[in-house]
């Protein structure tokens, strides 16, 4: 990612990365049934890391700037919020697929509400939790 001028952070709120041990992913019903890796999460949005196993999966999942979708935010196989967000940067990745950076436009939900929540929880376990080595 480009950092913004002066290095400074360009977000308003603070991304948490996502560790391998959550079971988190994401979908997007209307591009198809493809799971998604969340990258990160912040108060305003969600960091999708775009890839495929075929090239041509990734037309079908193409994503376009400025694009408003609802996103089915998983936090296990079967339970998902759903989200909507504005598509507000795509970023080509060296070893193919994209970096995408959604929005949230539809804050008042219940499901929001939930995803803050989660969102919390994640701050309290990253500053007490330990990883298994």
């Amino acid at each position: 990612m480009s950092a913004a001028p002066n290095n400074q952070e360009r977000r308003r709120t603070k991304r948490r990365p996502i560790v391998e041990s959550f079971s988190l992913f994401a979908a997007v019903p209307k591009k198809g049934p493809f799971r998604l890796r969340i990258q990160d999460v912040s108060e305003h949005g969600v960091g999708l890391d775009i890839e495929a196993d075929e090239p041509e999966e990734l037309k079908d999942i193409a994503l376009k700037s400025g694009e408003t979708i609802e996103l089915h935010f998983y936090l296990n196989p079967t339970l998902f919020l759903p989200l909507k967000c504005k598509v507000v940067r795509l970023e080509d990745k060296k070893s193919g697929g994209k970096l995408a950076g959604l929005e949230f436009t539809d804050t008042g939900t219940k499901a929001h509400a939930a995803y803050l929540s989660f969102v919390t929880l994640l701050d309290k376990l990253l500053d007490s939790a330990q990883l298994a080595s």
